[in-house]
């Protein structure tokens, strides 16, 4: 049992009545997860109408491989938000989608993984890597077309990876991000860069 603004990180159990400041009142640590089981599957059985209901043909494609060598089809554009350097080893958190999917493990080829920690050399690696992704990207883009980054900048390096890759910069907007399970001393915000292909 824990509190319901420390779904993330939970350090002790949560016995008794606590002020919660997810929800700004005193509450009860749960008990029981099946309600919740319910709710959430109920309400996932919902989208799945709704995404059906809107649902066309359109063609999907997904794949398994290291972005940095991948050929692109010709696209009109891209949106995209790719890992932070330094911060998260997504492979280890969505180890269960790669049992479940039957995926080879890829970690090795991981941009900007945890493991490489946040030091400038390990930026600077950043920065080459996501160049190539985003260089081949372009390549493979219609002139006109948008590449639209959503990215946590606070190592400011996205400035110097529009430059490495010649896009036209035409706005970025800044995000408040929301954090539904765990709680942060200060807002956090995602910056959304618009990148154009002149």
């Amino acid at each position: 049992m824990t509190t319901h603004y420390n779904l993330d990180f939970p350090k002790d159990p949560q016995r008794e009545p606590y002020w919660c400041h997810k929800h700004a009142r005193t509450c009860q640590p749960t008990k029981e997860a099946f309600k919740f089981l319910r709710r959430y599957s109920i309400d996932t059985m919902r989208r799945i109408e709704q995404y059906a209901a809107l649902r066309t043909n359109a063609r999907v494609i997904a794949r398994h491989v290291d972005s940095r060598r991948e050929k692109y089809p010709a696209i009109d554009g891209v949106i995209t938000s790719p890992p932070y350097v330094g911060l998260i080893d997504y492979h280890e958190q969505h180890i269960y989608a790669y049992h479940l999917l039957g995926l080879n493990e890829r970690r090795h080829h991981e941009i900007g993984s945890a493991a490489n920690g946040s030091s400038q050399k390990a930026k600077e690696e950043y920065q080459r890597d996501i160049c190539e992704v985003f260089a081949r990207i372009v390549k493979s883009m219609s002139r006109g077309g948008y590449l639209i980054v959503v990215a946590n900048d606070k190592a400011n390096l996205y400035g110097k990876i529009a430059d490495m890759v010649g896009a036209e910069v035409e706005g970025i907007v800044e995000r408040h991000v929301n954090r539904r399970t765990g709680r942060r001393a200060t807002d956090f915000y995602e910056s959304v860069f618009i990148w154009r292909k002149g």
